[in-house]
């Protein structure tokens, strides 16, 4: 009985994979003889001729073949159940079992981030690439250039061009009729022994172009009684209510303001002489520039010229501007017609969100003084330089799409004489001289001390000591007397 236990304990070695191959061989042939004989059994002997017992046949082995399919799909099953105990199982997370799919990634991180990014609706993606292109399209355009000459071409495109002959015309004498009348009716001012005379000059001098200067005209078009706009109902010019020299340096990155008091009586060339703002009136542009080239030897560069119904519109365009103003001149301006639109009429003292009426009045007045006692006309043109500064500031705060809309509305309102070459020269220097960061610098013509209060054929003017302002005017502009550019120039 110990021998016969002994039998029945004793496991002879086999090898595992051998065992497990075996069964699957003897399983796998069970069940192909089982199913041959079930699919012998169940396939009919086809009669001749019979149609009917064919279309059965063919049902059966469709049948048959659904049979045979299930039960591949069950010896399969049977296979792996009887494998996989004997397979090592993989540690979880990996086959390193840190927690990775082979490569460092994280399979559950991964994805988060896609499933995250599948999220993301496509209009988002849309919306990305158009602003990550108008983005490097600008940063393109700037590092080229390429954006100075696009702006340039569009301004060129929508301004109003009236051309100045450049070597403007040669200084006629005046009658001499006309020069006794003006030395009888002025008082003689005493004019500095230090500083000279200058004699007119018959050709603009060429300075160094690091230094433009732009005349910014603005003319008066409405009615002194009512203040309601003459645009289209007269053919006659208006008198320049503001004459601004705008002065551009890029070499000492300065930008500067002189007014000339539309009061200075001056001679006009080939006429009687005026006040300094007839001259546009007698003769356009060109007998403005000889005017000044006459009596203060400048000549601008280029022109821009706005009518005050365009001043409005400017400002409005540009959402407004922002004017601090007195008591005076707020209860000055709420009871006159130089705002013209009675509904505007409601500035305070105080700082003022101005629209284009309403800056165009500020910009007028004359009969109150200013928060610097600045009186008269002379209060008048730092009103007109401060309006400058203020449409300046407001331009700063416009993005891209804005100024092009002020663009397309405004440009078409501008005269001027300048091109797409020299537009594109006056954006290159104040991009070089940083706009942001530059102070105006004002400068007024004629300054304290140099002009006398005179009535003449029922006007009161300004008698002004012209060759000391000229002086004055040329050392604020050129940093040096006018005789010491000209012998630079000529060296």
């Amino acid at each position: 009985m110990e021998e016969n236990k002994d039998e029945l304990i004793h496991v002879p070695e086999t090898d595992t994979e051998e065992t497990a191959a075996e069964k699957v061989t003897e399983v796998t042939e069970t069940v192909t003889e089982a199913v041959t004989e079930t699919a012998t059994d169940l396939v009919p002997e086809p009669e001749e001729d019979d149609f009917a017992d064919e279309l059965l046949e063919m049902e059966h082995e469709e049948a048959d073949n659904e049979i045979i399919e299930g039960l591949g799909e069950s010896i399969n099953k049977q296979v792996a159940l009887e494998i996989d105990p004997l397979v090592p199982e993989e540690p979880a997370g990996g086959p390193d079992g840190s927690g990775s799919n082979g490569n460092g990634e994280d399979k559950e991180e991964k994805k988060g981030i896609l499933g995250f990014l599948k999220k993301i609706p496509k209009w988002a993606y849309i919306t990305g690439g158009i602003v990550l292109f108008i983005v490097l399209l600008v940063v393109i355009l700037n590092l080229s250039g390429l954006g100075v000459k696009i702006v340039s071409w569009f301004i060129d495109r929508n301004v109003r061009h009236e051309e100045i002959d450049a070597n403007v015309s040669p200084v006629p004498t005046l009658p001499e009729d006309d020069i006794d009348k003006f030395k009888d009716l002025l008082t003689p001012i005493p004019t500095s022994a230090t500083t000279p005379t200058p004699e007119p000059t018959a050709v603009p001098l060429k300075f160094d172009k690091t230094i433009m200067n732009i005349l910014l005209i603005g003319v008066e078009n409405v009615d002194p009684v009512t203040g309601e706009s003459l645009t289209g109902k007269t053919t006659s010019r208006g008198r320049t209510d503001s004459i601004v020299l705008l002065t551009i340096n890029s070499e000492d990155k300065t930008v500067k303001l002189t007014s000339f008091m539309r009061d200075c009586y001056v001679s006009i060339p080939g006429k009687e002489s005026n006040r300094i703002n007839a001259a546009y009136a007698k003769g356009g542009v060109a007998l403005l520039y000889d005017t000044l080239k006459e009596n203060f030897g400048i000549v601008p560069d280029n022109y821009a010229l706005v009518n005050f119904e365009d001043f409005r519109t400017i400002v409005d365009s540009l959402g407004g501007i922002d004017i601090k103003l007195s008591k005076k001149e707020a209860d000055y301006l709420n009871k006159t017609n130089y705002i013209s639109d009675p509904k505007n009429r409601n500035v305070q003292e105080g700082l003022n969100h101005m629209n284009g009426d309403q800056a165009l009045g500020y910009s007028r007045v004359r009969h109150v003084a200013t928060k610097e006692n600045e009186k008269s006309d002379f209060g008048r043109t730092d009103r007109h330089r401060e309006v400058i500064r203020a449409i300046i500031d407001q331009l700063k705060k416009l993005g891209y799409v804005d100024l092009f809309k002020f663009g397309l509305e405004c440009l078409p309102l501008v005269t001027t004489d300048a091109d797409a070459e020299t537009i594109e020269k006056y954006l290159n220097m104040v991009i070089d001289i940083g706009v942001n960061n530059v102070e105006l610098e004002d400068f007024r013509i004629p300054q304290d001390h140099t002009y006398n209060y005179l009535t003449v054929d029922k006007m009161s003017v300004l008698q002004i000591d012209i060759a000391k302002n000229r002086d004055l005017l040329w050392k604020f502009i050129y940093g040096e007397s006018e005789e010491e550019v000209k012998k630079k120039q000529q060296q």
